[in-house]
């Protein structure tokens, strides 16, 4: 929680700093899971609550830039698919739980023109899609012989890359707040997540493992997270500037912005 908030602070400094013309605040409420090497997962058990904020700069009613930090346990109950091991191949059973920590900044374009308490612009549908990162305790997976039970080594901190993207709709409520549906997905540049480090590339049929050079691949089967809830939104900073839209309502979807001295 600390670091949540530290991190969603920063960067309430950075865009306070540059003065932008309308700055609006969120907070997420939703779940989170995940797909990975695991097969045969429980979906039922592997949904664990989320939780996050973000700031939102509007360069205008179209597009904007949103940082955003979200919190939460990760985590899954299934199986995990051992058929490149020579001896016994078979499904083993596998879980995980942990807590990843999502930070992330994200381009947001909005179908219609949307602007919070604008009764000119009430709703929206919009996508998403930037570039942050995850970090997470890690315990890799140590050497299975087949009869054996798992063991762990070289237990410690994971930071890996992602791409975040999604979809989601939004509406007023009142003059400064705002109520969204979103849902979401990160690529991330990791296979550590479920605690299944490249499992196919090595082959656990012989102590020490050996590696197999054909899955030798960074790319081939990192892990995937999901999110999925609301957000309420506040608009913090007005700006002294007003958009006006240039073409009427029933032509919601043109490009056309202008600018307003006027202040709110």
């Amino acid at each position: 929680m600390k670091q949540l908030l530290m991190v969603f602070l920063i960067g309430l400094m950075v865009f306070e700093a540059h003065g932008q013309q309308s700055v609006d605040i969120g907070f997420f409420g939703g779940s989170g899971t995940y797909f990975g090497d695991m097969t045969k997962t429980e979906w039922q058990k592997s949904i664990s609550p989320a939780y996050g904020a973000f700031m939102r700069f509007n360069f205008n009613p179209r597009y904007g830039l949103r940082f955003n930090v979200l919190n939460g346990n990760i985590g899954a109950v299934g199986e995990f698919d051992s058929q490149t091991w020579n001896a016994n191949p078979t499904d083993r059973s596998w879980d995980f739980n942990k807590n990843v920590l999502d930070i992330s900044l994200q381009f947001e374009f909005n179908y219609f023109k949307y602007i919070v308490g604008d009764k000119a612009t009430p709703y929206s549908t919009y996508v998403f899609g930037g570039v942050g990162m995850q970090t997470y305790p890690y315990d890799s997976l140590g050497v299975v012989p087949p009869a054996s039970v798992p063991t762990f080594a070289n237990a410690g901190k994971e930071f890996a890359l992602t791409i975040p993207f999604g979809l989601g709709f939004k509406f007023n409520l009142s003059k400064r707040i705002g109520l969204g549906i979103e849902a979401g997905m990160r690529k991330t540049f990791s296979d550590k997540l479920d605690n299944l480090d490249d499992p196919l590339s090595k082959d656990y049929s012989v102590t020490p493992a050996v590696e197999v050079s054909k899955y030798t691949d960074q790319f081939h089967n990192n892990d995937w997270t999901a999110y999925l809830g609301v957000h309420l939104v506040y608009k913090l900073i007005y700006g002294n500037k007003e958009w006006i839209l240039r073409t009427p309502k029933q032509n919601i979807l043109d490009w056309g912005i202008e600018n307003n001295s006027k202040n709110r």
